[in-house]
């Protein structure tokens, strides 16, 4: 087993199953939207997956990193000159000033409390990836229902998405 994992692309590419990497370390600081989506789309097939197999507490981990990542690379390709720190409330609190009064209170709120959720638990996208890395403070025990965290993360996920749609409309008519 000489072959390495990571290969220039092949001539036949149709006919193998694999990515191709598009300048995935050539991307100049900028947050990808795309790549936020495949963070999203990764969790929700662990969960998928997890669910139909009763096999949730194997699955947690991987599913809470994969939306937890996600969530920080969509907040990041929100904000301009986002810093490249892991902290969600950081990276919220300078884009809710943007979003003040062009969206309803409540929606801003029910944004705001989610994101704070995923801060509270991991503050430094840790949590979900090292096993002794609980913040201080943090309950010894939480509980996830499944069916819950897919229902709001697509409503999250969607939020932040649709607010990338309207500031890219938003840019392309300025």
């Amino acid at each position: 087993m000489t072959r390495p994992i990571f290969e220039e692309p092949p001539e036949d590419m149709a006919l193998r199953s694999g990515a191709i990497l598009v300048n995935w370390n050539d991307n100049a600081g900028v947050a990808a939207p795309e790549v936020s989506s495949a963070f999203r789309v990764a969790a929700e097939r662990l969960l998928d997956a997890a669910l139909a197999n009763n096999e949730t507490w194997e699955a947690a981990y991987p599913i809470l990193f994969c939306y937890r990542h996600g969530l920080e690379i969509s907040l990041k390709s929100l904000v301009p000159g986002a810093p490249q720190k892991h902290g969600l409330g950081e990276l919220w609190a300078a884009l809710l000033p943007r979003l003040a009064g062009q969206y309803p209170a409540g929606q801003l709120a029910w944004l705001s409390d989610r994101i704070a959720e995923f801060e509270h638990v991991d503050p430094r996208s840790t949590a979900f990836r090292y096993a002794d890395a609980v913040p201080a403070g943090r309950a010894p025990e939480l509980w996830v229902d499944f069916h819950h965290l897919k229902t709001s993360a697509a409503l999250l996920f969607d939020a932040l998405d649709r607010l990338r749609l309207v500031g890219s409309a938003g840019a392309a008519a300025a």
